[in-house]
């Protein structure tokens, strides 16, 4: 529970002039850079942050959303009751409206940079847990347009990211730099793109950091184009809930000067309802699983984003090769439930089901796992044997699979 002092402090600052604050993060004039480290739960950037000088949260670091949404249900229910005005929100994975607040000003310090003064959106319902899915407690997302005055770069394989002023960025050696349009905060790129039927179309693309997909296509913006071979399942899930769709893998996508071939790319036709404006027109998103090859610099205050190959740029890009799809079902973090499982699989055709309690994985026990660590596991070797203990109704069960590539 919150202490009451906090909620105190919450609408003092509340009734401060919004005018008159700074609604971005900013380098103190005496420091000429910042490096803070990060959690990377399968690519996302998981940041920690303070709340009116006293409360700590864990966010998504997400440039596909403009703002800070908090989502934990604890502290939506604290700030509820102070907030200014309800709305609706619209969010991928579901076709009915959310219903969202706004609060007064508050503040977010993160780090040594000069804290930032604005308002949270509350998201008063919570359709899909963001912590089951990510294995890890975290309270809610937070858009890069929070850190615009500043350059961030992201260093996916030391999980580090460092904040300068733009001035003082110096592009690296080699590295591409990538025109951004920016459109209610959220950054657009054109990207080319050889699809898996071999036509090559320059697709309109939102860049979103905090999905972990490589690459989305929505279909219902692409006309005539019809998948060869895909397998249909969860694509993801979003603050609306689960995603629907297929995967294929495309022949490559073009970044500037650099290739990233095999890339695993998402389907979906209904992953945003609205308009074609309200979607800024786009034919999909660029995801943390593609972003994850670089070193990704945002420089919103210029407008680009460079990118540096990164340590991870020639691993092959690859998909759950059991079929079974886990979500964290403990408080700790540490229990695993099967939340589908995809027909034809290794795993579906060894006789696991959903509702199904993991116990331990190749004589390891659940609990020393996390659970990235625990689908990486799943997701490479093909050809390598599986042995899991399954829970089911209160009984032990035995299952061997072998992993091999779906797509």
């Amino acid at each position: 529970m919150l202490h009451l002092r906090l909620l105190l402090v919450f609408i003092l600052i509340g009734g401060l002039n919004v005018s008159a604050q700074i609604n971005t993060f900013r380098l103190s004039e005496k420091k000429k850079k910042e490096i803070r480290s990060f959690e990377n739960y399968d690519n996302l950037v998981i940041i920690n942050v303070l709340l009116q000088d006293t409360i700590p949260i864990k966010l998504i670091l997400d440039s596909g959303i403009e703002g800070l949404i908090i989502t934990d249900p604890q502290l939506v229910s604290a700030f509820e009751p102070y907030c200014l005005r309800k709305f609706k929100l619209t969010a991928p994975g579901n076709s009915v409206s959310l219903d969202a607040c706004v609060t007064p000003v508050v503040k977010v310090s993160f780090g040594n940079l000069e804290p930032m003064f604005g308002n949270m959106i509350l998201l008063q319902e919570e359709i899909f847990s963001l912590d089951s899915f990510i294995g890890a407690k975290v309270h809610g997302l937070i858009g890069i347009d929070k850190f615009k005055q500043l350059a961030v770069t992201i260093n996916y394989y030391k999980n580090q990211i460092r904040f300068t002023r733009p001035q003082d960025y110096k592009v690296p050696f080699m590295a591409e730099v990538i025109p951004l349009h920016l459109l209610r905060g959220r950054p657009f790129m054109t990207a080319r793109v050889e699809l898996d039927t071999k036509e090559i179309r320059d697709l309109w693309l939102m860049i979103d950091s905090g999905a972990n997909h490589p690459l989305l296509i929505e279909t219902d913006s692409t006309d005539t184009y019809q998948p060869l071979n895909s397998l249909e399942g969860t694509i993801g899930r979003g603050l609306g809930g689960n995603i629907n769709g297929e995967f294929v893998r495309s022949g490559w996508i073009m970044l500037g000067n650099y290739r990233l071939d095999n890339i695993i790319t998402s389907l979906s036709s209904d992953y945003f309802i609205g308009s074609p404006s309200i979607r800024d027109h786009r034919n999909g998103t660029l995801g943390a699983g593609a972003l994850s090859r670089f070193n990704v610099t945002f420089d919103y205050s210029n407008n680009r984003m460079i990118l540096e190959k990164g340590r991870k740029f020639n691993q092959p890009f690859e998909y759950n090769m059991s079929g079974i799809i886990f979500e964290s079902a403990s408080t700790d973090f540490n229990l695993f439930k099967v939340s589908e499982v995809i027909k034809d699989s290794p795993a579906y055709h060894a006789g696991i089901e959903a509702g199904d309690l993991l116990i331990g994985i190749n004589d390891k026990p659940v609990f020393e796992l996390s659970l990235a660590e625990l689908n990486g596991m799943l997701n490479r070797n093909p050809g390598t044997l599986i042995s899991l203990i399954m829970n089911r109704d209160g009984k032990p069960m035995n299952f061997k699979f072998k992993l091999e590539r779906l797509i």
